[in-house]
């Protein structure tokens, strides 16, 4: 009797435990395991719209040659330069042939015929280019960096040709497989007919004939605040020290840091990386810069890409490479001018700095313009020989290679002051406002 129990409660005990493995098995929770890397962070709440990097490559002049040694200039944003864009980056540019500078009589082309002149001053690698235009596989161009891009037409032979100078000035990349007609390049000069008068002067840069236009505005802000930067930086802020000194507080998890300048509202954020060895690809390396931006605070209004020759006289701070990587800068517009930064408030750019993929630097101002303005007034600059007289009293007149119409921001508790002005920049690198 006492054997046949036990033998039940043992057969019980197995059945239990069949049971219980049944549950074991069909009823485990679901895990969903990601590899997280050193480069993850926390998703952050959005600070500011997010941008693509072909809607901040675009050159800073576009000059209508005329004919007849008439010339206009179009500004970034105006209605005819959009319009002209759009129109060039409709068509596509094959097949390029190499050839020497000097291989062209620019000067007569300029003087000459009718055509469509992009000047980058700040030179564009041709691969980030190819994001703007549609631009041939031809591995040898791709290779080059682009300032320059010259459409004209020929009416003796009736075609177009289509040039594409590179940085270094001794060369040229001629498109043979452009589909521009004559047609197309005369349509599109003829926006310029009623337009502003420009003139060159020296061979080197063009000067209105007529005062140029400009509105000054009081434009109201907003600020993102302290805490939403450390959110969007960091792992966990709440590991993360702070340090006071002066007017700026650390912030740092032992690894990255954040600066910010309270008096500036201006931060730098740095996160250090192991030196790699291996070629920089300057649009590979661009479009990662857009994207950490888009994740870290946004766009407020419109900016422009930026790589300065690492020739210049500000190549240590940006431009070119150093050693945490390749430095990027996006220039803020307001309407069709640049808003520059000055000794006396550092505002109107981002600034990142990026190794194979990742950004070891990156500076922003925490202030964030909205685009209604609280008063505003027209302005104009001065043109023609009066202009060309100030220009004379810098004692560098050889040495001008621009001058362009920009804001320079003046901060208040309130609003920041847009004052438009005359920036010259130099062959050097060095610029200079006209008081």
């Amino acid at each position: 009797m006492i054997e046949r129990l036990k033998t039940i409660v043992l057969t019980v005990l197995v059945l239990l435990s069949l049971l219980q493995s049944f549950f074991l098995m069909y009823s485990m929770p679901y895990y969903n395991f990601e590899k997280k890397t050193t480069s993850d962070y926390i998703k952050a709440e959005p600070l500011g719209p997010e941008e693509r990097l072909e809607n901040l490559v675009f050159p800073e002049q576009m000059i209508l040659h005329l004919g007849e040694d008439k010339h206009t200039m179009l500004y970034p944003g105006t209605t005819f330069y959009n319009f002209i864009m759009k129109r060039l980056q409709g068509r596509t540019y094959d097949d390029f042939q190499y050839r020497p500078v000097s291989s062209v009589e620019w000067e007569r082309v300029r003087k000459q015929n009718e055509g469509i002149e992009l000047r980058f001053n700040s030179p564009v690698p041709a691969k980030l280019l190819q994001r703007v235009f549609p631009l041939g596989d031809d591995t040898t161009f791709l290779e080059e960096t682009i300032k320059r891009m010259w459409v004209y037409a020929n009416p003796e032979s009736n075609e177009v040709r289509v040039y594409f100078f590179n940085a270094k000035g001794d060369a040229v990349y001629e498109s043979t497989r452009a589909d521009l007609t004559v047609q197309d390049v005369t349509q599109q000069v003829e926006f310029g007919r009623t337009w502003t008068p420009y003139r060159m002067v020296g061979g080197m840069f063009y000067l209105p004939e007529e005062p140029l236009e400009a509105v000054e505005v009081e434009l109201p802000y907003e600020q993102i605040t302290v805490e939403q930067m450390q959110r969007s930086l960091f792992f966990d802020p709440t590991l993360t020290k702070n340090i006071v000194a002066g007017n700026s507080e650390i912030y740092t998890d032992a690894k990255r840091g954040l600066e910010i300048n309270r008096g500036e509202n201006w931060i730098i954020y740095s996160d250090p990386a192991v030196t790699t060895e291996g070629r920089q690809d300057v649009a590979a390396d661009a479009t990662s810069a857009v994207r950490f931006i888009n994740q870290h605070g946004g766009w407020n209004g419109k900016y422009r890409f930026t790589l300065p020759n690492p020739n210049g006289r500000q190549a240590g701070s940006f431009g070119g490479v150093n050693e945490r990587g390749v430095v990027m800068r996006f220039e803020q517009y307001w309407g069709s001018y640049p808003v520059i930064s000055t000794p006396e408030f550092h505002f109107g750019y981002m600034q990142v700095t990026i190794q194979q993929g990742t950004v070891t630097s990156y500076e922003r101002s925490l202030i964030q313009l909205f685009n209604r303005s609280a008063e505003k007034e027209i302005r104009k600059l001065p043109a023609g020989d009066a202009l060309l007289d100030k220009l004379k009293t810098l004692g560098r007149l050889n040495e001008i290679v621009s001058v362009d119409p920009v804001y320079v921001p003046h901060y208040s508790q309130e609003t920041i002051h847009l004052v438009p002005t005359w920036q010259v920049k130099f062959n050097d690198g060095s610029t200079t406002l006209l008081q």
